[in-house]
């Protein structure tokens, strides 16, 4: 007789345990559908601002489709690229923005990567980072560090000084400096490979 009670018990609990749950997995689901067009519309805001203010001279973006090379060649370092997009003033191409998503510290990066027409980096942005408070989110956060890609050669062979090259790594942030890195080099080769 215990044990019956005991067993009937625990069904009940499991009942009320997977009505929860539901409950729980519809609210989140409404709450999703409800947001999910509001993100990517923030998304794509913030996209677009880091593409007008690493190229400042460009009236326009216009998407560009690329090879599957780049889609997500990971096996290869590679981090994936969500977007390739043509900057125009007066009718004319003056360089590519990408949106490059390389793996840092604490997660994906996403980042702006300019290349302008002769070779050089424009510039870069991180528009969003899962990187440590104060770290590396400072490659978000602290303007002068991202700003030492300008001017660069766009030919995929920046390196921070750990590694031989010239990139100023964020102190106690080396990964996320590499990984900032990556998506700059990354960024150049997809836009060569557009030529």
């Amino acid at each position: 007789m215990e044990s019956s009670r005991k067993e009937g018990g625990i069904v009940q609990l499991v009942v009320v345990l997977g009505l929860i749950t539901f409950v729980c997995a519809l609210l989140l689901g409404f709450i999703n559908a409800v947001t999910a067009d509001k993100i990517a519309q923030n998304n794509e805001n913030t996209r677009n601002e880091a593409m007008a203010v690493i190229m400042q001279d460009a009236e326009s973006f216009e998407a560009v489709e690329v090879g599957e090379e780049w889609t997500a060649p990971e096996d290869k370092g590679q981090p994936p690229i969500s977007g390739v997009y043509e900057a125009q003033a007066g009718g004319e191409t003056i360089g590519y923005c990408v949106e490059v998503n390389p793996s840092g510290f604490g997660g994906t990066l996403t980042m702006i990567v300019g290349i302008n027409l002769d070779g050089t980096v424009a510039g870069a942005q991180v528009t969003a980072h899962g990187e440590t408070p104060g770290l590396g989110a400072k490659s978000q956060t602290d303007p002068n560090w991202i700003t030492q890609f300008a001017g660069q050669p766009a030919d995929g062979s920046l390196a921070v000084t750990k590694d031989g090259g010239t990139i100023e790594a964020i102190t106690g942030s080396t990964i996320t400096s590499r990984a900032v890195t990556l998506g700059v080099n990354t960024a150049a080769n997809c836009v060569a490979s557009l030529g």
